[in-house]
């Protein structure tokens, strides 16, 4: 007997501290969470902007009431983007530890679904084996009903203010990974739709692998960084992909030179009709969206009013104080396509445009909001149990515009247009051919 005890050792001694590692786990949590909130607390410059302090007191203490040893990384991971996305800051962000970064790219597997969210409504755009009609409305996962899984995986996604254009963006690459994390795994899904024909049907499928899935996606086509070309009409369409130096230098493209070359070939060709594509432009450096605007103005112009940090206003940064216009400034007329995607600088740039009434704007809500955002340096907070990683924004950036007439808002475009389900299918791009159609019609 006292053989069969000393055999067993181990195993009770594994068993033991593996109940003590799970006992602490709970409180590992809450000492993360805790962690997160006084690093939001000391670090981002204007915490409360569109949450108040006592809304966000309330999720904390109520996502800290959620954890206990049974809490695992997915919930963890939930709990944090949500509390994260309460702020209402774009530039917030977090990544997963490393351990379940790779549960989530080599070991889960997904629903095997691309969708198109459009208004109120998501679409299925393709499907494993294509059991289910491209084009098709959902309806419902495993009984889930469609606008209680859009509301619940926006829950998770950080945007500026009350914006959605940028979530609806993100869930159209990766539906799978936000519904996994809205509800769990599961074996197979069964999926309610409304067909294009307008018949309604149900079907089974299985759970598949990331990798999988990708081949699902819908393939963008490529498009440069910077491009400028002119129609038979001579109608410009000017496309800025970024602001980023970093990717401009990388792809071996002079921001400044391109601009200067583009305006100057406006001005010989006499052109007075300018379509500026900002509709994947997620940002970058300030001044290029500075001296973009300054191509666009006789006049001397604001751009911002102010930018803080550490409670202390900055100086001599591009953007503040008057600025002046370039020296082969066009007076044509101008309109901006916007999206989701339109953020941080690009969002600044359109929001002065729009300010002075420079532009017609048609798409969507820029990602970035009207008013300003929070952005500049962006500082790196590991959380120490779970090895969530979080980053937080420094900067707080105030535009120098009239009053939001949507405060809390992208600019909202005064011609609203996405492309139907069956045109983002095809690749159809409506919103330049209504803009080219508004500047022929000019």
């Amino acid at each position: 007997m006292f053989t069969r005890f000393i055999k067993l050792l181990p195993a009770v001694i594994l068993i033991c501290c593996a109940h003590v590692v799970s006992a602490q786990r709970g409180n590992a949590l809450k000492a993360d969470l805790q962690l997160l909130k006084n690093k939001l607390e000391t670090i981002h410059p204007d915490l409360y902007a569109y949450t108040s302090e006592t809304r966000l007191e309330q999720l904390f203490d109520s996502c800290y009431q959620q954890l206990n040893d049974d809490t695992d990384d997915r919930l963890f991971y939930g709990i944090v983007k949500v509390l994260l996305s309460a702020v209402k800051d774009g530039h917030l962000s977090t990544g997963a530890s490393p351990h379940f970064s790779q549960v989530i790219h080599t070991e889960n597997s997904y629903l095997p679904l691309i969708t198109y969210f459009k208004g109120d409504s998501i679409f299925i755009v393709n499907s494993i084996d294509n059991k289910i009609p491209a084009g098709s409305r959902l309806i419902s996962i495993n009984s889930h009903p469609a606008d209680a899984m859009r509301q619940k995986m926006y829950d998770y996604l950080m945007s500026d203010g009350y914006n959605t254009t940028k979530k609806a963006l993100v869930l159209n690459q990766i539906f799978y990974f936000y519904y996994y994390l809205a509800y769990g795994n599961s074996a197979g899904f069964t999926v309610e739709y409304v067909s294009p024909s307008g018949d309604y049907s149900t079907v089974a499928l299985p759970a598949i692998e990331e990798k999988a899935i990708n081949t699902l996606k819908i393939t963008e086509e490529e498009k440069p960084l910077l491009s400028a070309t002119f129609t038979e009409d001579n109608i410009c369409i000017l496309s800025i992909g970024t602001f980023a130096a970093t990717d401009l230098q990388q792809a071996k493209l002079d921001y400044t030179a391109f601009l200067g070359k583009t305006f100057r070939r406006i001005k010989q060709d006499r052109a007075q009709q300018l379509i500026i594509d900002l509709r994947e432009n997620g940002g970058g450096r300030d001044a290029y969206g500075v001296l973009l605007y300054s191509y666009l103005t006789k006049q001397a112009f604001s751009y911002y009013s102010y930018l803080e940090k550490d409670q202390k206003k900055l100086s001599g940064k591009p953007g503040l104080g008057k600025q002046k216009p370039a020296a082969i400034p066009y007076s044509g007329a101008v309109w901006i396509l916007t999206g989701g995607n339109t953020f941080s600088a690009a969002a600044e740039f359109c929001a002065v445009a729009y300010s002075n009434h420079r532009a017609t704007f048609i798409g969507e809500e820029t990602g970035g909001a009207y008013e300003g955002n929070h952005s500049g340096q962006l500082i790196q907070v590991e959380l120490p149990s779970s090895k969530v990683t979080v980053w937080i924004p420094t900067t707080k950036y105030v535009m120098d515009v009239i009053p939001a007439k949507y405060p809390g808002h992208g600019i909202i475009p005064h011609l609203q247009v996405q492309p139907s389900a069956e045109e983002y299918l095809h690749h159809e791009d409506r919103v330049l051919q209504e803009a080219l159609s508004e500047a022929r019609s000019h």
